[in-house]
């Protein structure tokens, strides 16, 4: 049982954290690409986020499909959370606090 509950840990703990980097780009976080050094950067945010919407839901079916005592529990909180000011970035700091 004890391996069954580091699975159960390790998919949870995925979700958590793609949960969270979906709840980052939909609060006007922006991921930005460069096709080589010195080449400009593309905004593929849409994408992105869609990609991991979707990681997202394969990741809470799987772990329904095996584990579904344990379906409903909630994965919050959050494992980060974003300050996003509608000016940019917060000026104490660019990262995403824990």
């Amino acid at each position: 049982m004890a391996g069954h509950d580091s699975y159960y840990i390790e998919i949870t703990t995925r979700l958590r954290s793609v949960r969270s980097f979906c709840d980052f780009l939909s609060s006007g976080g922006t991921v930005g690409v460069a096709p080589a050094d010195g080449s400009r950067y593309g905004d593929v945010t849409s994408d992105l986020l869609a990609r991991t919407r979707k990681e997202a839901e394969t990741l809470d079916r799987m772990r329904r499909q095996l584990f579904p005592d344990r379906a409903d529990e909630e994965v919050s909180p959050a494992l980060y959370t974003c300050e996003v000011t509608g000016s940019g970035r917060s000026r104490r700091g660019d990262r995403a606090r824990s």
